[in-house]
């Protein structure tokens, strides 16, 4: 609940506007004096918006003060509601954030100071998944440029952090017991080719898996050459195409103009940029205002001063392009109890694979190394992952420097650690009927301790369907702050567990439901980490899930700055690896948080790019994969969906489209019934073409035409014209947009009948209207064929 405090006539007029924009979520506290208001808005609210002087705020609210996690967020808004003020619980209660909503319904400035947030560094105290620790410490480091290590027991989707290699003398705090760090041991550097990593700032391709020097934030790395050339395009008649046995020369110098933004992923390989056939055939990568292009994926020359200039290229892993990529199970929301309620009863059913009948699920007590399992990291959210160090102890407060640890491990404080939880425990939870709340959560911390692992990694609790409404479970649930999964009888009896018993089969048909249910909730791959522990009228399991990598499919919006949505925004800076084109990833560089990862290639390798989005989320990244106008339009969405396994979470970002721009150029021709229709035959055959383009012409359809035509390929758009000709008077309205929402945009509106096919290329939309558009005052317009318009203009 938001409390809305106002003394003043002005400032009861801010508290009705921000009511009346949140009418469910804000409560109103007037009629007493201002420090009775604050003291009990203070002890019912979440957060608060007062509008009073910041001076003021500070010395009425001082008193009542108790600790930045229990404390609600207040913003302070002046008289004139020129500024909305981010006063207390700037991360940890969301003032930043209300602080922002303020301003949008009220039309403020916000002012926030939060250092992370004015130097654009990620915030420890409000990544996805909770931190504890020295958080003011680590925080002050990242932002003096201290060098900041990180260690993760395995990756999951965080967001970039702009940290620093280890020292060479430095080992990580992350020891492990000896028998598990045997297992996990890595391989050995002679097995094999030599791992290629490159990761956020820094190129890590050395044999064994060594460590490069760094090199600056933001490290653009172009996807390999021979992608390129197994989704070069392959069509003769496509003006900027390469001749036949020919690559095509892409290049970009300096900040290009794009001229296929806003129009789609360049799924036909079509491009309208200047190409020559002298042009020899190495791969090109472009990026960010210069070009390197390198024979064999050879990196590209330092500079002057021996460093690596910025933003530079390095090789692809060959391993992230693989389709054969580990196969990560589990997923990742929030821990959040509001959240939870919405996806757990979607995902209540979806723990996928479990142990077969008859085989022992692996039991361990530490968390398994995908290091070991599948190589050398080649990622790190920030690109510093270490090998976990070996022996059982736990005290890292000998160790030197500052670091950042990713474990679900129960962890001694150090002065300078930052432990995060990730959402990688599930505990099961068994008991008999009017089983007390107190006893299940005792016996769940006490299975927690002895597996050495922490409650602010418990993910979820998972039972039997028979339990679902047992008071005693459900209330442990919610004082732990998780969801409660159930499981059918049936689907528990086929998980094979270490301690079946026969207890549970005759009162609920199924020899286990601590053991089963965690496990089943844990999905493939789940392992226990305590077997069942048993109290009076409870049973206890702890089970450990793989890590479940996130994509993120944006979609840019046709080029515009400021048709770019707020949402793809933030998508783009909670990514850990960005993959796009290279011209897209341009569009959007200055978004990205230092750390940020970028995978980027030149026109004809959609298929590539596809491929390495999944195969990055499924190492465990935060992954956003870019392309213009809307993803799912004639974009990656669909190469990327079709490759992404449910191994994965997938989001999806829509975008401005190129119709939709160019529609808003026009005026309104797709007021009524409309399709859009790619021109294009490099992927879909012309005979097809012509038979969806004689069906709107007959079903009367306005028509959106993409990709219309290219140099080479010149005849499909006066082909389309003249089937609409058949079915449509040849004065009905035709608009043509160029480059839309770009400075070089252009906008025709013309006829059937006079419409000019050279006019347009690739980067043109072309809309041709129905039997019913016309145009009106220099707009075209299509009737919605509301009965008050009958007769009108």
């Amino acid at each position: 609940m938001i409390g809305l405090i106002s003394t003043t006539a002005a400032g009861r007029t801010g508290c009705d506007r921000l009511a009346a924009a949140w009418p469910d979520r804000t409560r109103h506290y007037g009629g007493a004096p201002v420090r009775d208001l604050l003291r009990t808005a203070f002890t019912e609210c979440d957060q608060l918006v007062v509008f009073l002087a910041t001076g003021a705020a500070v010395r009425l609210l001082a008193p009542l003060l108790v600790s930045k996690a229990s404390d609600p967020a207040v913003v302070t808004v002046d008289e004139a509601h020129r500024h909305a003020i981010a006063l207390l619980g700037g991360h940890a209660a969301g003032a930043n954030a209300l602080a922002q909503a303020v301003s949008t319904v009220l039309t403020t400035v916000p002012v926030i100071t939060t250092a992370t947030d004015t130097t654009s560094t990620p915030a420890l105290d409000a990544l996805p998944y909770p931190a504890e620790g020295a958080l003011p410490a680590v925080t002050r480091a990242l932002l003096d440029g201290t060098p900041v290590h990180l260690h993760a027991d395995s990756t999951w989707p965080l967001p970039p952090l702009p940290l620093a290699p280890p020292a060479p003398d430095s080992a990580p705090p992350t020891p492990l017991p000896t028998a598990a760090a045997e297992r996990s041991a890595p391989h050995s550097p002679d097995a094999g080719a030599p791992h290629t990593a490159a990761t956020a700032g820094r190129d890590t391709t050395q044999p064994g898996g060594g460590q490069a020097d760094s090199a600056p934030p933001n490290t653009t790395i172009p996807l390999p050459a021979a992608a390129a050339e197994r989704s070069a395009p392959h069509t003769a008649d496509a003006g900027a195409h390469s001749r036949a046995g020919e690559r095509p020369h892409l290049t970009s110098a300096g900040a290009p103009r794009d001229p296929v933004a806003g129009y789609g992923e360049p799924h036909d390989g079509e491009d309208a940029r200047p190409w020559t056939g002298d042009d020899p055939a190495p791969h090109t990568a472009a990026t960010a205002g210069r070009e390197a292009t390198q024979p064999g994926g050879a990196q590209p020359s330092p500079a002057e001063d021996g460093s690596a200039p910025p933003n530079t290229p390095t090789s692809l892993p060959a391993a992230a392009a693989e389709s054969g990529a580990p196969h990560l199970a589990g997923t990742s929301e929030p821990r959040d109890p509001a959240a939870a309620a919405e996806w757990s009863a979607a995902h209540s059913a979806d723990a996928g694979a479990h142990p077969r009948a008859g085989e022992r699920p692996h039991l361990t007590g530490a968390p398994r190394d995908p290091v070991a399992e599948y190589g050398e990291p080649h990622d790190a959210e920030a690109g510093h992952l270490r090998r976990v160090g070996e022996g059982s102890s736990f005290d890292v407060r000998a160790r030197d420097g500052y670091w950042v640890w990713v474990t679900d491990r129960v962890v001694e404080p150090a002065e300078r650690v930052v432990v995060v939880r990730p959402p990688g425990l599930v505990v099961g939870v068994g008991g008999s009927r009017g089983v007390a709340v107190e006893e299940v959560v005792g016996l769940v911390r006490a299975a927690l301790a002895a597996g050495g692992v922490a409650e602010g990694s418990v993910w979820r609790m998972a039972t039997v369907d028979a339990k679902a409404q047992e008071a005693g479970i459900v209330a442990a649930a919610a004082r732990l702050g998780v969801p409660l999964v159930t499981f059918g009888a049936e689907a528990l009896a086929g998980v094979s567990v270490p301690n079946p018993s026969a207890a549970p089969l005759r009162a609920v048909g199924t020899p286990s439901v601590a053991e089963a249910a965690a496990l089943l909730a844990a999905g493939s791959g789940g392992e226990l980490v305590v077997e069942k522990r048993k109290s009076a009228m409870a049973t206890v399991a702890v089970a450990r899930r793989r890590p479940r990598g996130r994509l993120a499919v944006v979609g840019l919006g046709p080029g515009a700055r400021d048709l770019l949505t707020p949402r793809a925004t933030a998508e783009l800076r909670r990514a850990s690896v960005v993959v796009g084109l290279d011209q897209y990833v341009a569009q959007i560089r200055d978004l990205l948080l230092p750390g940020t990862r970028v995978l980027e290639s030149g026109l004809g390798a959609e298929e590539e790019r596809a491929r390495t989005a999944v195969a990055e989320a499924r190492a465990g990244h935060a992954v956003a994969l870019i392309g213009s106008g809307d993803a799912g339009v004639y974009a990656m969405a669909s190469p990327a969906l079709a490759e992404a396994a449910d191994d994965i979470d997938v989001v999806g970002v829509p975008g401005v489209t190129a119709a939709l721009a160019a529609a808003s150029l026009l005026g309104a021709p797709l007021g009524h019934d409309h399709v859009s229709i790619s021109l294009s035959d490099l992927h879909t055959p012309w005979e097809v073409i012509e038979r969806r383009v004689r069906a709107a012409a007959e079903a009367d359809l306005v028509v959106t035409f993409y990709n219309p035509r290219s140099r080479g390929r010149h005849w499909q758009l006066p082909k389309a014209l003249a089937l609409l000709a058949e079915h449509r008077d040849p004065g009905t309205p035709v608009g043509v947009v160029r480059a839309a929402s770009r400075p070089d945009e252009e906008v025709t509106v013309t006829t059937l009948a006079d419409v000019d096919p050279s006019t347009v290329d690739m980067v043109s939309v072309v809309t041709v209207g129905n039997t019913a558009s016309r145009v009106v005052a220099g707009r075209m317009v299509t009737p919605r064929g509301y009965r008050w318009q009958e007769g009108g203009a």
